[in-house]
């Protein structure tokens, strides 16, 4: 049958997709912890977005065989030309915007963080900072505690909490789950036909191959989230260090000073005026 042969095909596309995904999401990772561990970074560029461009690249593959699609279906009839040079900008549209925001994710500026405040403390170190100042570096730390709070804190890289990460994080099932529909279909398909089940052994290969590297690399999501989560608890022991020392030789605030000098400029310029 060629309609099961075709469904065949497609999921093996679409498995080849995820499973490439599930490659850069390790490599990523691994990308990762080897520059948080030489010190080159403290701020994950790569990792975040192994998922995305894989997708991305998928979406505009897609929108591309559709607007082929409805254009030549449009082009057929004159009359629909316009309809289909819509398509096709809207189309180009489309994928610029998808790679544009791919783009704005990679390269933009690092959030707050304890590492950058606390370089601008060492930046203003022999300089006496007035306690306002102190202020306002501490109340950033406590913003900055705030927002690290709803983060994963479990530094395990066991295999059951690297099963509890992909449940959490569904799209490390896509692969997998696409596997299952290949065994499914090979499966139909051997048993309709009667044919050598050569298909089904690589459907189940392929489901092997997802569900462990689909481990390893939770894993090694879990190891690159404990190594920074350790590297931003040293910045922020020094950056707490840092804020004490600060605080010490900081400008204090005289008591009533305001008003002392308010006084002193009004007794000179009474002074004058009796002059």
């Amino acid at each position: 049958m060629e309609s099961s042969w075709t469904l065949l095909t497609v999921l093996a596309a679409l498995w080849l997709v995820a499973f490439s995904a599930q490659l850069a999401d390790y490599g990523t990772a691994r990308f990762d912890h080897l520059r948080l561990a030489r010190g080159v970074r403290t701020r994950l560029r790569l990792h975040p977005v192994a998922w995305i461009v894989p997708t991305a690249g998928l979406g505009i593959v897609a929108l591309t065989i559709a607007a082929d699609w409805s254009t030549r279906l449009f082009f057929a009839e004159p009359a629909q030309a316009p309809a289909a040079i819509l398509i096709a900008l809207s189309t180009v549209v489309v994928a610029v915007t998808i790679v544009a925001i791919i783009a704005v994710v990679i390269v933009r500026p690092p959030a707050d963080s304890y590492r950058l405040v606390r370089d601008e403390l060492i930046e203003s170190a022999g300089l006496r900072i007035h306690q306002d100042q102190v202020d306002e570096f501490r109340a950033r730390v406590s913003a900055i505690d705030s927002a690290s709070r709803g983060r994963l804190n479990t530094d395990a890289t066991t295999i059951a909490a690297a099963l509890q990460l992909s449940v959490r994080t569904p799209y490390r099932l896509i692969a997998p789950v696409l596997a299952l529909g290949l065994v499914v279909a090979s499966a139909s398909e051997v048993a309709a036909e009667s044919s050598p089940g050569l298909a089904v052994v690589v459907a189940v290969l392929a489901l092997i191959a997802s569900c462990v590297i689909g481990v390893i690399a939770a894993q090694a999501s879990l190891a690159l989230r404990a190594s920074v989560r350790s590297t931003h608890d040293v910045y922020r022991g020094e950056l707490m260090g840092l804020i004490a020392d600060a605080e010490r030789s900081s400008k204090k605030r005289v008591a009533g000073l305001g008003d002392r000098v308010t006084r002193a400029l009004s007794i000179l310029r009474e002074q004058q005026e009796a002059e």
